[in-house]
C-alpha cells in the first residue's frame, strides 16, 4: 500500500497524507499529474490511500473502493427520533448515559446509533484492528458533514481505537463498560449491502473466539451482544440467545448476571 493525494492537493492534504503515511508506515508518493493506475504499474503495488478535500479513499488494483460514510445510521436515528424501534438498541437496552464498547467498529453505523442513544453523558469506543479502515474511518466521523446536527454530534462523540480486540478486553478492568457488543464481517456479505462489499478487501475476516467472548463477559457490567446470521451457527457455538430477529441478521446475547 502507499498513500498520495489527489491533484493539485492543498497544503491541508499535503500534510494529512504525510501524518497517515507515517502512520501506516507505508510510502508517501506524490501524485502529480499520474494516474492511480499508472502509479500502480510504476511502483509495483496494489492498493493506495488517496487523501482528498472531501475524505480519504482506499482504492486498490482490482477497482475495489471504500471511504467513509454514514450509511444506514442515518435512517436510523431519524427512525429513533420518531419513535421506531432499532434491533440493536431493542436487543440491547443501551440507553442514555450508558458506556459502549464496539469491538469491530468497520463502517460505523453501529457506533454511531449508540452513540446518538446514549448522548453527551455516555461513551462509545469503537475499535477497528485493520490500520487503514481504523484512519479512514476516524477521519470521517470527525469531518463528515451528515447535514444532521444529531448524526453530527454522534459521530463526533465516538472514540476510534485502532488495536485488536481482544487485546484491548484484556487489559480492561472488570465491570468497565456497560455493553460490548461484536459485528464481525459475514463470511457471505448481503449482495445489497454495496458498503459491506467496498470494506471486505480491507476488513479482518477472523470469527470472534471463545476466549474474547469469555473476556467481553468479564468486561460488561449489563450484556455482550454478537451480530450475525441466524442460521451461522455463531450463536450456538458462542453461547449467544438471540432475542432480536432482522431480515438478513440477528442480535444474539449474554446477559451478565444479575441483568435482566
Amino acid at each position: 500500500m502507499f498513500v498520495t493525494t489527489s491533484f493539485q492537493p492543498r497544503q491541508q492534504e499535503r500534510e494529512e497524507a504525510e501524518r497517515l503515511a507515517q502512520q501506516l508506515g507505508v510510502p508517501l508518493i506524490p501524485r502529480e499529474r499520474n494516474s492511480l493506475a499508472e502509479l500502480f504499474a510504476r511502483l509495483g503495488k496494489s492498493r493506495a490511500i488517496i487523501v482528498r478535500k472531501q475524505d480519504w479513499r482506499y482504492e486498490d488494483k482490482q477497482g475495489n473502493v471504500f471511504f467513509f460514510h454514514p450509511n444506514m445510521s442515518i435512517l436510523r436515528i431519524k427512525h429513533l427520533l420518531q419513535g421506531k424501534s432499532d434491533s440493536l438498541i431493542d436487543s440491547s437496552g443501551i440507553t442514555v448515559g450508558d458506556e459502549v464498547l464496539d469491538c469491530t467498529l468497520g463502517m460505523g453505523a453501529d457506533a454511531i446509533v449508540s452513540s446518538f442513544t446514549v448522548g453527551e453523558t455516555g461513551r462509545v469506543v469503537g475499535l477497528e484492528s485493520e490500520p487503514a479502515i481504523a484512519a479512514i474511518v476516524k477521519q470521517g466521523l470527525a469531518t463528515y458533514d451528515s447535514k444532521r446536527l444529531a448524526v453530527n454530534a454522534a459521530m463526533r462523540r465516538i472514540e476510534v481505537i485502532q488495536t485488536d480486540y481482544l487485546r484491548y478486553l484484556q487489559q480492561c478492568p472488570d465491570r468497565s463498560f456497560d455493553y460490548v457488543y461484536f459485528d464481525p464481517m459475514f463470511r457471505q456479505t448481503i449482495k445489497e449491502s454495496s458498503a459491506m462489499q467496498s470494506l471486505r478487501p480491507l476488513a479482518n475476516l477472523a470469527p470472534v473466539t471463545q476466549e474474547a467472548i469469555d473476556e467481553a463477559v468479564r468486561v460488561a457490567r449489563k450484556a455482550v451482544l454478537l451480530k450475525e446470521r441466524v442460521k451461522s451457527g455463531e450463536f450456538e457455538r458462542l453461547g449467544f440467545t438471540v432475542e432480536k430477529k432482522a431480515s438478513n441478521f440477528a442480535w444474539g446475547v449474554i446477559r451478565v448476571e444479575g441483568e435482566r
